[in-house]
């Protein structure tokens, strides 16, 4: 509990009383903002607050400033190791900033993402990073609808709205399939199966799209059987472990982590070794500490540069500094691992 003096609790204008300075410099200086004050004058204050357990009154900082300095976070999947990550990331950028970060999971429901952006308007916060469900991009239209009759600032991170004028920070995942894929076939594959996502204009759709333009690109016309639909998670990639081995593959692209993590449990169970006796290339990059026995190559996204970058149009967009929407594509970077062997002919 705060500390009291005669009865009350200690205000700034008893800090600054005690410290001999105005209110004003102490409040400057208790909220970390660039002063023209000694660093023994902020000393001094900062223990004099510590001394009576001084808290700020983030209720009546928003009074005056106008602002919650709180931003919220959607999040798809939060048992995701990506995104768990990527919600790490950007809870350490947002507090350096000087905001807290709350989040909420919306289980990839676009009704459920309609829902939090209410619930998070509601709430008072400065501004929202939003990561979209993967059903939402079966509602497009509505979606748009909401997001125009939004009252606060909102981010769009990782996955995109094409066709849509918001501000958006993702990464080229059609560039981080090709790059997936092209390496396969430098190392002598022909036969590459991809598990995906099918998700009409999301990640998944243009990581498969980015497959199919480096097999094309190779003089290889793409087979159907070779492509075979996940769900991003455990399960999927377990059972998409069948499929694969029917078609003939000798490599895949498995197109997120947690589907990589089934399809080699899958592997596993029917005594296949990778990469004798299959080439698997991963896309994440969140599964490294994980696994003891092998070290999958995998298109990588910089996480602490999406959280850089999104905090950035973020507080620009709080700050009123910009009109026009950003539409920001970071491009991922393929990590070698020990998962791929050179197939010879």
């Amino acid at each position: 509990m705060p500390d009291k003096l005669g009865g009350k609790k200690i205000t700034i204008k008893d800090i600054a009383r005690e410290a001999g300075i105005s209110p004003g410099a102490v409040s400057q200086i208790l909220n970390d903002k660039p002063c023209r004050i000694s660093d023994e004058k902020k000393r001094k204050v900062r223990e004099i607050a510590a001394k009576h357990r001084y808290v700020v009154n983030q209720t009546a900082r928003a009074l005056v400033t106008q602002r919650s300095y709180t931003v919220g976070l959607i999040l798809p999947d939060i048992q995701n190791t990506f995104f768990s990550k990527l919600a790490k990331v950007l809870e350490e950028t947002c507090r350096e900033k000087g905001y807290f970060l709350m989040f909420a999971n919306s289980d990839d429901s676009f009704e459920s993402d309609c829902k939090l952006l209410s619930r998070f308007e509601s709430r008072g916060v400065d501004g929202i990073f939003f990561i979209r469900s993967n059903e939402s991009y079966q509602y497009e239209e509505q979606l748009s609808r909401r997001l125009q009759k939004m009252a606060v600032p909102y981010v769009i991170v990782d996955r995109p709205f094409f066709g849509f004028a918001c501000d958006h920070v993702c990464f080229d995942n059609r560039l981080g399939g090709y790059q997936a894929t092209k390496y396969l076939l430098e190392k002598g594959h022909r036969d590459i199966a991809c598990v995906y996502l099918d998700d009409k204009r999301g990640n998944g759709a243009n990581r498969l799209a980015g497959y199919l333009d480096a097999l094309r690109e190779h003089g290889i016309e793409p087979e159907a059987d070779r492509m075979i639909t996940g769900d991003n998670r455990i399960q999927g990639g377990y059972n998409a472990v069948e499929p694969v081995l029917k078609s003939g593959a000798t490599a895949v692209l498995v197109c997120n982590d947690m589907m990589s993590l089934g399809f080699l449990r899958g592997l596993q169970e029917r005594k296949y070794k990778v990469p004798r006796d299959m080439s698997i290339v991963s896309y994440d990059d969140s599964l490294r500490e994980f696994l003891l026995d092998i070290t999958l190559t995998t298109v990588t996204m910089d996480l602490d540069l999406l959280a850089q970058r999104a905090a950035e149009v973020m507080l620009g967009r709080i700050e009123g500094k910009r009109i026009r929407a950003q539409e920001i594509y970071l491009e991922p970077v393929l990590a070698v691992g020990n998962s791929v062997r050179r197939k010879k002919d």
